[in-house]
């Protein structure tokens, strides 16, 4: 007699009697499984597959922004390479180039969603059915998109990489685009700034009448200094005789005559002529004593006299204006050369102001000219860097029309339906054990129903 201690459970052997009893079942169950996947399988619409290799690099630095890329961001990069090739402007771009929008399918969708939903789901598919493969310390990605014909999926595919190449070329030359933009207005500006400043400097040289700013500048100055010295000279002139009036009308008052003034005494017709009056008046005393002054030519002598007398003082008063006179013609040339000098400074300094402002021009001019210049050259460098790509993308294999569809995968799908149908059986199979219990080994009366083994009958 065998007691053995009653055991909660299932052991293995009562599984694998209970597996064995419903063999049939999970037989069943597996051929079931199988056909239904095979039949599926061969009622699925196949799916093709096409793949372009893409080789991805980039170069050291960034011609337009002057940055420098590091290998440790490569990592980074190449992921924002696999986000942009399934971004929204890349389906935009294959939806342009293939005219995806002018489909009959594409139609249909419109009428029955919308313009907006209908372009968002085929957006959305377009993503959705591309794929992106990387290999590992690869800069070759695999672009591949799956499509229900072989044509269609290699042209979508080729479509999908060219768009994600133009998209990039796109960015990486943004900038130097935008910049370009830049210089341009830039250019445009600093060319109507100075033509405007031209015209402005052009217009002021034709009113004044000043080509050259530094032109006439020195014969205007040694003009003005001729004047000055000019006015100098008779200013000394002036008073010179200024002085020599003022000390004959002093004398004058003092009672001293005319013609023995010094200025008048020391000319030579005065002496001349005081000379004769000498000479009359000795001659007049001598014969006076002895003919007496009624005589002919005493009388003749005093006529005489008088005569010379009324010619010394004609002459002396005549002496004395012209003096007077020289006094007046000097004050009136010291103010005419004053008024002509007043006159050349005021002309120097108004052309000094017509020169400055045309220097001020030509300063205002050459600015903008260098300005000009100095952003014509950057504009050279701009547009030869405009052309060169950061990121440099290679084609290396071209999509081409696959042999045979990609999914469904009949020997796939049987081998995973026998995994499927395995397990369905096998669970089959013991919920049907577990809802009727039977007696199938010994176990099942010691750990089932936990009554004592007393023996056993038949093939162990």
């Amino acid at each position: 007699m065998n007691l053995q201690a009653p055991e909660t459970g299932l052991s293995s052997k009562q599984l694998a009697s209970m597996i064995s009893a419903r063999r049939g079942t999970i037989f069943k169950t597996l051929m079931a499984t199988m056909a239904v996947t095979i039949v599926v399988t061969l009622l699925l619409p196949k799916t093709y597959t096409a793949s372009s290799d893409v080789f991805l690099d980039y170069k050291g630095n960034d011609p337009i922004n002057g940055r420098l890329f590091s290998p440790m961001m490569d990592e980074s990069y190449m992921q924002t390479q696999l986000d942009m090739i399934k971004s929204q402007a890349v389906a935009e771009k294959v939806i342009d180039s293939l005219d995806l929008e002018r489909t009959a399918a594409y139609r249909e969708s419109v009428e029955r969603q919308g313009e907006a939903r209908a372009h968002s789901q085929l957006i959305k598919r377009i993503n959705d059915q591309t794929l992106v493969v990387t290999r590992r310390s690869s800069r070759v990605i695999e672009v591949e998109y799956a499509a229900g014909a072989p044509e269609q999926a290699r042209d979508l595919a080729n479509a999908v990489v060219r768009a994600y190449i133009d998209l990039n070329q796109q960015i990486s030359s943004a900038s130097a685009r935008a910049r370009r933009e830049q210089y341009n207005a830039q250019l445009e500006h600093l060319r109507k700034e100075a033509d405007s400043i031209q015209e402005k400097l052009t217009k002021y040289q034709q009113d004044v009448g000043i080509l050259d700013p530094n032109e006439r500048n020195d014969l205007q100055s040694r003009q003005l200094g001729d004047l000055m010295t000019s006015l100098i000279t008779v200013q000394n002139q002036q008073q010179e005789a200024q002085a020599r009036k003022n000390a004959t009308d002093s004398l004058v008052r003092g009672g001293l005559r005319i013609d023995e003034l010094p200025e008048v005494a020391q000319r030579p017709n005065i002496n001349d002529l005081k000379s004769k009056l000498t000479d009359v008046n000795k001659r007049l005393s001598d014969i006076q004593d002895v003919l007496g002054p009624r005589h002919p030519k005493t009388l003749a002598l005093i006529s005489e006299r008088d005569d010379i007398a009324t010619r010394i003082t004609r002459e002396a008063r005549s002496s004395l204006d012209a003096q007077q006179i020289d006094a007046r013609r000097l004050a009136m040339q010291e103010e005419a050369l004053r008024k002509e000098v007043d006159t050349q400074r005021d002309k120097l300094l108004e052309q000094k102001k017509h020169r400055d402002t045309i220097t001020s021009y030509q300063r205002q001019l050459d600015s903008v000219e260098r300005v000009f210049n100095t952003a014509l050259a950057k504009y050279d460098e701009i547009l030869m860097a405009s052309n060169i790509n950061t990121f440099d993308l290679t084609v290396l294999r071209v999509a081409e029309v696959p042999s045979s569809h990609s999914k469904p995968l009949l020997l796939q799908n049987i081998a995973a339906s026998i995994l499927v149908g395995l397990a369905l059986g096998f669970c089959l199979a013991l919920l049907y054990e577990l809802g009727q219990r039977r007696v199938r080994c010994e176990d099942d009366l010691v750990r089932g129903i936990h009554l004592p083994l007393i023996g056993h009958i038949g093939i162990r």
